[in-house]
């Protein structure tokens, strides 16, 4: 009988230790535990989720993000041709087309653990598609403001474990922007007309950009918002009359297509050169890496930008 129990006793002890813990085995796509694999859940901004393992092969189809990612103390494996625009380095990396073209057979070559996709690029929405039919894990994330910034920044450095990253390249211009937005004097609200240049357009914007979202929270009032029809084409009477106290110009594509654009279709026109903003030099073109791109790390730089031109 002793000797049945000393046996049954060393059965029970050589069971898997999962079993001796009382800890049950991952079900389906469950995350690995933490103890592990070290990495974190990633959610994007449709909702979807993913455990993302530390140290995984990352692809990312957005330059910003790319940035975002590299700020976070990750590695990437692949990067759009857009990434020069952010200075990043690609030596070695898939370059995976373009940020509206992405090559998927390049993609799939990457061999990515994860993929980061925009939720604003329709192509991305497609993508996101043959992903999940592959089995491969990706977000689509956006960012229009800081606060979606903070929001991308916690995820990523939450997987990178880099908490040292979130406070210099988050928490830090957090706090400038606050103290921006503590001082500014409590006069009346200023008027603002804020402008979109092409090569062969220009159009009124509101706050749906960076610079628009900033002069807002900076209190000026748009006055598109008030003259909703500036918004498709820009009339000499209405911006005469609201006579903005500052007007500016944002360029898309080609800089020096939009300047001459802008140049030939409205600085020359007399009444344009007759507005108090133009005569008092409150009129300014907005420099594309701090208001055209995601200025990401940088954001506490397009605050005091135009912090410093409207109330210093």
């Amino acid at each position: 009988m002793r000797k049945r129990l000393f046996l049954l006793l060393l059965a029970l002890c050589l069971l898997p230790l999962p079993a001796c813990r009382g800890e049950e085995p991952p079900i389906g796509g469950a995350p690995p535990s933490q103890d592990r694999l070290e990495g974190a859940i990633l959610t994007d901004a449709l909702g979807n989720s993913h455990f993302v393992e530390r140290g995984a092969r990352v692809v990312s189809c957005h330059a910003a993000f790319a940035d975002c990612w590299l700020l976070a103390g990750g590695t990437l494996v692949g990067v759009t041709e857009d990434a020069a625009d952010y200075g990043l380095a690609t030596e070695g990396l898939f370059i995976v087309g373009t940020a509206h073209a992405v090559d998927r057979e390049r993609l799939l070559a990457a061999s990515p653990d994860y993929v980061i996709l925009s939720a604003d690029v329709t192509a991305h929405l497609a993508l996101s598609e043959t992903l999940t039919a592959l089995r491969i894990p990706h977000g689509l994330f956006r960012v229009d403001s800081f606060a979606d910034y903070k929001t991308l920044m916690t995820g990523f450095c939450t997987v990178t474990g880099r908490s040292d990253l979130f406070a210099q390249n988050v928490t830090a211009p957090e706090s400038h922007i606050a103290e921006l937005k503590a001082s500014i004097p409590s006069t009346a609200p200023k008027t603002v007309l804020l402008m979109r240049a092409h090569a062969n357009s220009i159009k009124a914007k509101r706050a749906d950009n960076v610079a628009g979202l900033i002069l807002q929270e900076l209190g000026l009032r748009n006055i598109a918002d008030d003259v909703p029809s500036l918004l498709e084409e820009l009339s000499a009477e209405a911006i005469i009359q609201a006579d903005p106290d500052y007007i500016f110009v944002l360029t898309m594509g080609s800089e020096e297509g939009a300047r001459a654009y802008l140049a030939a279709n409205v600085e020359s026109n007399p009444a344009f050169a007759g507005l108090s903003a133009v005569r008092e030099g409150r009129y300014r073109v907005l420099p594309k890496a701090l208001f055209h791109y995601k200025p990401n790390e940088k954001w506490d730089e397009s605050y005091a930008y135009l912090y410093e031109i409207i109330f210093a």
